[in-house]
């Protein structure tokens, strides 16, 4: 048992992060057209919009695309904080400024670019807790043994995933999610996982 004085010393522990099958992964980074929220750029990674650091958590309400260069300049800021440092990078250092009339401008800015970023997060966050689009997203692979945990990591099968399988979320997405079909990535399944598997698509055919 830590004493009162070692527990303050070194802080407050951070909640246990979960692990995330691949269905639920797929069903954030997906979202907003595969899109980062912050930048537009193709989606990588997921972002917990409040940090864990900060209170946040795992839960799927708590996600929101991203890419990955968006996602390690997020760190532990909330996406005010975020939008005041990518937009304002070294505006309150000394010297930062010439006069006045620059802050007003550049305030100016993060008054339109922020609400823009709120919108996005929020409309993404619907679309990610859609029951219909998440019960396609886990009928389609709970079964597979390219949803079990084991290497390549959740974010290489991702990848994977995407790549093979992006006409097949287009259509369920335009159909309505429907559940009712053969799962398509079934086959994925027999082969064992022997070594990690590189991000570069060219390497895929001898996994798959």
């Amino acid at each position: 048992m830590l004493s009162e004085a070692e527990k303050e010393r070194l802080g407050p522990r951070r909640p246990r992060r979960r692990y995330f099958p691949l269905w639920e992964e797929l069903a954030v980074l997906t979202a907003h057209g595969g899109r980062c929220v912050y930048c537009l750029a193709p989606s990588e990674v997921k972002d917990h919009v409040i940090p864990v650091a900060r209170g946040g958590d795992d839960a799927v309400r708590n996600l929101v695309p991203a890419c990955k260069a968006c996602n390690d300049a997020k760190g532990d800021r909330t996406p005010l904080e975020f939008a005041a440092l990518r937009l304002h990078p070294g505006a309150w250092q000394p010297g930062g400024h010439p006069g006045n009339q620059r802050l007003v401008g550049e305030f100016d800015r993060f008054r339109h670019t922020y609400p823009v970023w709120v919108e996005r997060i929020e409309f993404t966050q619907i679309e990610v807790l859609d029951p219909r689009r998440r019960a396609w997203f886990h009928h389609d692979l709970r079964n597979t043994y390219f949803n079990a945990p084991t290497v390549p990591s959740i974010r290489v099968k991702a990848a994977i995933y995407r790549a093979l399988g992006a006409g097949d979320t287009v259509r369920a997405h335009a159909a309505g999610w429907p559940t009712g079909t053969w799962p398509p990535f079934r086959v994925l399944r027999p082969r064992q996982w022997k070594q990690p598997v590189s991000e570069d698509p060219r390497d895929w055919q001898r996994v798959l």
